[in-house]
């Protein structure tokens, strides 16, 4: 059996009783003229006293390159003057799917769009972010600047960029630039507990900033540079994963104590 498709642009009907399509035009408090389209599988309903559209089944909310997909759309608006209505919020629940361009989120069970500020925030405890050959991933809160090109793994954060490098920290940020149509990663800056691991070596650090450009990752407070069994440590260290060259070294002096690099090469033992 074909099911009709209702969809919905611009939320201006009264209400919807009927397997006809439905379509109308409306605005949006985004900095873009693009319109908001909402298409549902199993109808929209029009709640006037809580001033939102509900889309079921199969839901879509589409404004140019950008696409939100969920199982239910929650879209709330703004009476304006003239009696339009101006689209200030979408919420999107179970089986959230998120794409702009090249860029994808999946793994969501939340997600909430701030039409306005153009940014999301999404829960789950399976977050994944794609662009390119980049990935994000995120246990717990995933947040996404679209205007900004900004993106925040909160929770279990990791970055990965094919078999290169796997970026660890309690807070991952991505710094996301247009090129030719297509959304690459361009900064990768980590909190708290971070750690990059790339061939046979791994770094820990406080923070670190990997600039995907030059494919230097900085280091900063407590670091340790590991290969095998021996390692350096120090307050401050780049490591170069083009060249494969790492260097550490003493933090700037503030004082008369000055933090020193140290390091351990384990000695082969002999049976």
């Amino acid at each position: 059996m074909k099911i009709n498709k209702i969809y919905l642009i611009v939320f201006v009907f009264l209400s919807i009783k009927y397997n006809t399509c439905i379509s109308q035009q409306f605005k949006s408090t985004s900095n873009t003229d693009e319109p908001i389209e909402i298409y549902a599988d199993n109808g929209i309903e029009w709640h006037k006293n809580s001033k939102k559209y509900v889309a079921l089944g199969n839901a879509q909310a589409v404004s140019g390159s950008l696409s939100l997909k969920s199982d239910k759309i929650e879209a709330y608006y703004n009476e304006t003057k003239d009696s339009s209505m101006d689209i200030a919020n979408v919420i999107a629940k179970k089986n959230v799917v998120i794409q702009d361009k090249k860029m994808k989120i999946i793994g969501g069970n939340f997600a909430e769009y701030n039409v306005k500020k153009d940014y999301f925030k999404v829960n789950g405890s399976r977050l994944k972010l794609t662009s390119q050959k980049n990935i994000l991933r995120s246990n717990n809160k995933m947040e996404y600047w679209r205007s900004k090109g900004v993106a925040v793994a909160t929770g279990g954060a990791e970055a990965q960029k094919e078999n290169e490098f796997i970026v660890k920290a309690d807070r991952l940020v991505w710094n996301l630039h247009e090129i030719d149509k297509k959304i690459i990663v361009k900064k990768i800056i980590g909190f708290s507990n971070v750690s990059i691991r790339s061939n046979n070596e791994v770094a820990f650090s406080d923070k670190g900033i990997y600039n995907n450009i030059t494919e230097v990752c900085k280091l900063f407070g407590n670091v340790r540079l590991q290969r095998g069994d021996s390692f350096l440590t120090g307050e401050y260290a780049e490591v170069d994963l083009k060249s494969g060259i790492s260097k550490i070294l003493p933090a700037p002096k503030k004082g008369p104590n000055e933090s020193k690099v140290r390091a351990l090469i384990e000695k082969e033992t002999k049976n």
